[in-house]
């Protein structure tokens, strides 16, 4: 079976741009590297009430989701 490449990748993470852009929870999106190939990584400030706001796929691309706290510059 053929990995999810970065240009499919890609492609998602402008997908799911478009749907999480009203969610402040929201801190970062970008691409990472699985046993796959890449996957769509959505960074959170903190959980969502409604688990299902971030879908697990994106056009056939896994979406991974992680709480990293709040991002502050220093």
């Amino acid at each position: 079976m053929e990995g999810v490449t970065i240009e499919r990748a890609r492609a998602a993470k402008t997908d799911i741009l478009s749907r999480l852009a009203d969610l402040p929870q929201v801190n970062g999106v970008g691409l990472t590297r699985t046993d796959q190939g890449f996957a769509v990584k959505v960074n959170l400030s903190e959980p969502l009430e409604n688990d299902e706001a971030i879908p697990h796929e994106v056009n056939g691309v896994p979406v991974i989701v992680d709480i990293v706290g709040r991002i502050v510059a220093r």
